[in-house]
């Protein structure tokens, strides 16, 4: 789960740094579009590309919004990095 969560968090990390990058797929851009309130309100001041935020985002995962868990459930469909349990 933890090994998960990280990779999910750095990848989120990476879509939003990378927002105008070409070949941004759609996942990717559906996690960046959802998840980007959850990451503001639950990791607001964290440099978004340190280790900081991917411990943020694992201590709140039970607080992301809906729209953010489904994007992350589409994200690692399209990945084949398996489910969020």
């Amino acid at each position: 789960m933890i090994r998960i969560t990280r990779f999910l968090v750095l990848s989120f990390v990476m879509a939003a740094g990378s927002a105008g990058a070409q070949g941004d797929d759609a996942a990717t851009g559906h996690l960046r579009t959802s998840c980007s309130g959850d990451y503001l309100s639950l990791c607001n001041g964290m440099d978004p590309k340190g280790p900081e935020v991917v411990a943020c985002f694992g201590r709140n995962m039970g607080k992301l919004s809906p729209g953010c868990r489904t994007a992350i459930d589409e994200y690692k469909a399209s990945k084949g990095t398996g489910s969020r349990s």
